[in-house]
């Protein structure tokens, strides 16, 4: 005689709802239910060898209750206590385990001080993925023996769960448990109910060509995928548990989709057969859709990132009380400095502030949203929902526009009332599109409720993206002084914070001390006649996965200002063959060689189109030849010790630098020494 796998000793039972216990023997079975002022007990006739008992509800969350059975002298007996129970699913961010993340010594005194437990229901040790095997059809029970966790045995359990149960508990005042069912490397076709995939026969292609479908004849044959087939999870981990009930679900799962626009698309069908199947079985409880983290992917079309976000917070609309979960504000951090090997960026180690984000979501939390976009001459006004007391205000980053010939631009925004704002471009007088955070870095996008809560990933135009979005750049962005950088596995590059600005790297100029704050970018320099009075800065145009759009636009636009007589020489590029190039500098529609800088602010042009040789000779560069840059520098000189503020630097297709006419005893280029002029 035994109970269901999930009650257990130390099972935390959902609280104020009927309690079903199923269990198995043989012969008529005494059941019984008792605690603090509740004592409940009948006899039950099994069917099968099953036998079910549902008690009334139990609201009582301070005390222990003792659930026994007896039959033909046999008798078990299970300590439980009622709270709120969760249901989490995923794959290896979700299962990471507690004692691999930041401050997990703290969170485990905070967990252990409480009533909270974690069923990990984990997988068996394995020499390779080949050897798991999954249960073709749904099973009534869990597969193996497993114990809820507490205290110490914490440290091995789901880091989310168990930082989400310390705050729920804490929050609410009662026990709270999670049902831990994620692992590493799963496909979200692991946990479909394979009826629910075979009602959609486009589906089900997608899958056959993708090899992600497994009939029965090929089932727990897959290889490396038994792990993953079609159904298993839901098989074995989430069927067993139709009968119990769960004050709701977390999901984080979505890397083993980031591949390209159509697998997000089938990834979003798939999302709305999940989370049909799930209020089927669980009722219309909370889901949490938690964003996966942001990392670079480099394989599909390098966006399915920002596809599978984009899904996620699309699959909002399949259920009454699902919410969806963004994490790009949040600093990845992905290294514990604990003395251990393990290092891999896919997995950011601080989990509390995800963990923060999921408790608030399952206490009917939501986070500020673009509603619609209504588009006006001149601008694009969004109209937000969940905004409580209002957005933050000041100038939101992180937008583009695009009008009628769909090409996006960096856009200025600004909150102007507390469920409004308003979005414009100089470029795009007509607007017809937007998107907001739809970067694969957005460590810069700032749109956020005035709690701290940040403005969900938007666009108003699903579709593949092309070579007419823009990524902003971190350079464009007026006080990024630091970025991320994220090459996905630590062996094949850094994973860090990369200095958005730096010193010239082409030119050996002279020593420049570089700040970037609101004003821009303010470089003080001291030149020397050993760098010929030369001095730069270089913006990190480079970086993994990030496009820098140089061979996008046609050009820079910015402002500069110097706080005493200095002159501006241009960008200079390198490409990836090691050649040097300049760009063209313009004063208006004028090229010129060089700009005389001063105290009031001049706003310059610098075509990406069209520029010079080593040897002065003009070169219209092609797009192949501009995606090859990898440094470039913004030149200055100057004889004495100079400030030079550069801002506003923004990508175009517009010139739209001033000319502003020369002052007496302005700087003036030097002319070339007779005896060095090459022959023409």
């Amino acid at each position: 005689m035994k109970f269901h796998g999930y009650f257990r000793d130390g099972a935390i039972v959902q609280r104020g709802v009927p309690v079903t216990v199923v269990g198995y023997a043989e012969g008529e079975v005494h059941c019984r239910l008792h605690g603090e002022g509740y004592h409940v007990e009948e006899n039950v006739v099994p069917k099968g060898g099953v036998f079910r008992m549902t008690f009334p509800p139990v609201t009582d969350t301070a005390h222990e209750y003792v659930l026994s059975a007896r039959c033909d002298g046999e008798e078990i007996a299970v300590r439980i206590r009622f709270g709120d129970v969760y249901l989490a699913a995923g794959q290896s961010n979700m299962s990471y385990s507690l004692g691999s993340v930041e401050e997990s010594e703290t969170w485990l005194k905070r967990a252990s001080d409480l009533p909270v437990s974690v069923l990990e229901l984990a997988e068996p040790p394995f020499r390779s993925l080949e050897e798991l095997t999954r249960p073709f059809a749904p099973q009534s029970d869990l597969a193996r023996e497993y114990t809820w966790k507490t205290g110490e045995e914490l440290l091995g359990c789901s880091a989310l769960a168990a930082i989400a149960a310390t705050l729920l508990s804490e929050r609410n005042h009662v026990p709270v448990g999670f049902v831990q069912t994620a692992m590493g490397g799963l496909s979200i076709e692991a946990y479909l109910r394979r009826e629910d995939v075979e009602r959609d026969p486009e589906l089900v292609s997608f899958l056959k060509r993708v090899g992600r479908f497994q009939n029965k004849e090929e089932y727990n044959r897959a290889g490396e995928r038994n792990y993953s087939q079609l159904s298993g999870v839901w098989n074995e981990k989430i069927a067993p548990l139709k009968e119990v009930p769960f004050a709701g679900v977390v999901w984080l799962l979505g890397e083993s989709s980031a591949w390209d626009f159509p697998f997000a698309q089938m990834f979003g069908r798939e999302m709305k057969l999940l989370i049909g199947a799930l209020e089927e079985t669980f009722g219309e409880i909370p889901v949490s859709l938690v964003h996966i983290a942001p990392e670079y992917y480099p394989y599909g079309d390098g966006f399915g990132y920002l596809y599978i976000n984009e899904a996620l917070t699309a699959a909002e609309k399949f259920g009454r009380r699902v919410v969806s979960v963004p994490v790009y504000d949040i600093e990845p951090r992905w290294l514990k400095t604990d003395g251990e090997l393990y290092y891999h960026p896919i997995h950011p180690v601080n989990k509390a502030p995800i963990a923060l984000r999921i408790a608030d979501a399952l206490c009917g939390g939501a986070f500020p949203a673009i509603k619609e976009v209504h588009c006006e001459r001149g601008k694009a006004v969004c109209i937000l929902q969940n905004v409580k007391e209002g957005m933050k205000e000041g100038e939101a980053n992180g937008f583009t526009l695009a009008g009628e010939n769909g090409k996006y631009y960096p856009a200025r925004a600004k909150v102007v009332a507390p469920d409004r704002i308003e979005v414009s471009s100089e470029d795009v007088p007509n607007p017809r599109a937007l998107t907001y955070a739809f970067l694969q870095y957005q460590d810069f996008c700032n749109g956020r409720r005035k709690d701290g809560a940040p403005l969900l990933p938007y666009r108003t135009d699903r579709e593949p993206v092309d070579d007419k979005y823009c990524f902003t750049p971190a350079y464009t962005v007026t006080g990024a002084a630091e970025v991320y950088e994220n090459c996905f596995g630590w062996q094949v590059g850094t994973c860090r914070k990369r200095k958005v600005w730096e010193k010239g790297n082409i030119y050996d100029g002279g020593d420049v001390q570089i700040s970037v704050g609101k004003e821009g970018v303010v470089c003080r320099a001291t030149p020397n006649a050993e760098s010929y009075f030369l001095f730069g800065i270089s913006p990190a145009i480079c970086l993994s996965g990030h496009k820098n759009h140089i061979a996008d636009y046609a050009f820079w636009n910015l402002s500069l200002q110097a706080d005493r007589e200095a002159e501006f020489l241009g960008v200079v590029v390198r490409a990836a063959s090691g050649e040097v190039f300049r760009f063209d500098l313009f004063d208006g529609k004028e090229k010129v060689s060089a700009l005389p800088l001063g105290k009031e602010e001049r706003r310059v042009a610098v075509s990406l189109k069209t520029g010079e040789r080593g040897d002065l000779a003009p070169v219209r560069f092609s797009k192949k030849l501009r995606k090859s840059f990898v440094q470039a520098e913004f030149l200055f000189r100057a004889k004495e010790p100079a400030t030079v503020t550069l801002s506003r630097l923004s990508l175009s297709d517009t010139n739209r630098s001033v000319p502003v006419l020369r002052t007496e005893g302005a700087a003036q280029t030097s002319p070339n020494r007779a005896d060095t002029v090459l022959p023409t």
